[in-house]
């Protein structure tokens, strides 16, 4: 209805112009022919050059061309003073309707389409390529990500029947961003949107790049995250767009895209994902219109049982070997129980980078320290009942020794339950 008005407002000043011109030349060709009536009379008046003296035809010839010389400035004078004024209104006119179709591209750029009418829907597909990593430590992950929109904009429908390319910048565009951004995020397709003859307007791009997550990883190995890619159009409420998931063409079935069924994640596994339209509100009452491609993604646990837990496993049962040695052999004792200490803290610096640094205490961060302390604790035996048996106390020693043939294991088997199966 506006676009209506203005171009019916433009063609009334169009027509009122070419009016003006036509008035213009009009008045132009009336003082040509006005001089020259004034010229006639002259002539008409004069005598006959057979009637008059030979001395006063010339004064009348010259009078005579005079009136037409003077007649014919007038009317050029006139003639060009009216083509400036058609000049100067011409120009006046381009200036004019440039003005006005400058105008009407910033309103096409900067104001959603329809916004009388209400909130302006905008379709999205959001399907994911790959997930390539997950850092527990870094609260981040690797993504490849596609997304399709589309909305109309009737300011843009022409009578034509091709699709137009044009650049996403000439256009109004809901300037959709990620708002987890964890690192340099590329985008790898031109700014171009495609528009229908019936101003159906699509636009498609690629991310791939770091996102932020939070993640507690408390439960490490064991633990299972949901992580969000979350879309947001900045500038605009929930109430001034709403977007809607739309059916993949080649799919019906899958209504806002996806996740592809092969990744690059060597120790996680997609459990579920879905697609929402949800706005993301950073703080309390504030909400920016957006959408979220959300995964639940849980970590393989047979990589970290026979990286970790069964060689640590086997460093500690080592340790008990000197309660089954002769509590005579003092030295062998001794040479057991060390070597297993030293085993172990040669053990944690090198699994010490496939653990997350955290500033709290995990699942596999309970079970290495308590593993740690028990091969400790049988050093710390070892020494005691030595000590017992040079005092002639060897039926002590001996005793503990047989108490804790039992108490380590069924030490270790507690903790091993406490800390990574319950």
């Amino acid at each position: 209805m506006v676009e209506d008005n203005t171009r019916a407002g433009t063609q009334r000043r169009n027509i009122a112009g070419n009016r003006r011109d036509k008035t213009m030349i009009s008045r132009a060709v009336l003082t040509v022919l006005l001089a020259s009536l004034l010229a006639r009379p002259i002539a008409a008046q004069a005598p006959e050059p057979g009637d008059q003296p030979p001395a006063q035809q010339k004064p009348d010839k010259v009078a005579e061309e005079a009136a037409q010389k003077a007649a014919t400035q007038a009317a050029e004078i006139a003639a060009t003073q009216a083509a400036e004024q058609a000049a100067e209104k011409a120009a006046e006119r381009a200036v004019q309707k440039a003005a006005e179709e400058a105008a009407q591209k910033a309103a096409i750029q900067k104001e959603r389409p329809d916004q009388w009418r209400g909130p302006t829907t905008v379709e999205f597909i959001v399907f994911v390529i790959d997930i390539d990593n997950i850092n527990g430590a870094a609260q981040t992950f690797s993504a490849n990500v596609f997304i399709a929109l589309q909305w109309k904009d009737e300011r843009l429908a022409t009578d034509g029947w091709a699709t137009r390319q044009m650049p996403l910048e000439e256009i109004w565009n809901p300037r959709v961003l990620l708002a987890n951004e964890g690192g340099v995020v590329r985008t790898t397709m031109p700014r171009i949107v495609e528009v229908e003859p019936d101003g159906t307007v699509t636009y498609r791009q690629r991310y791939v790049g770091p996102l932020s997550q939070p993640l507690r990883l408390s439960d490490f190995p064991l633990d299972q995250h949901r992580f969000v890619i979350q879309f947001v159009a900045p500038g605009y409420h929930p109430y001034e767009l709403k977007f809607v998931p739309s059916p993949v063409p080649e799919d019906p079935s899958l209504v806002g895209g996806g996740i592809a069924d092969l990744l690059s994640l060597p120790d996680w596994n997609i459990i579920e994902h879905q697609i929402l339209a949800r706005p993301y509100e950073p703080v309390e009452n504030l909400s920016v219109a957006g959408f979220a491609f959300e995964f639940t993604a849980k970590r393989y646990f047979l990589y970290y049982l026979w990286q970790l837990i069964v060689p640590l496993s086997v460093i500690v049962a080592m340790s008990w070997a000197a309660f089954w040695i002769d509590h005579t052999q003092t030295g062998a004792q001794i040479g057991v129980a060390t070597s297993s200490v030293l085993t172990m803290i040669a053990y944690r610096f090198v699994v010490a980078g496939l653990l997350p640094r955290l500033p709290y205490m995990t699942r596999m961060d309970y079970f290495v320290l308590g593993s740690t302390l028990l091969v400790f604790l049988a050093l710390v035996q070892v020494l005691l009942t030595f000590q017992l048996s040079r005092s002639n106390r060897r039926e002590t020693a001996r005793k503990i020794y047989l108490v804790s043939r039992v108490a380590f294991p069924a030490a270790f088997v507690l903790l091993l339950t406490g800390s990574l199966l319950v």
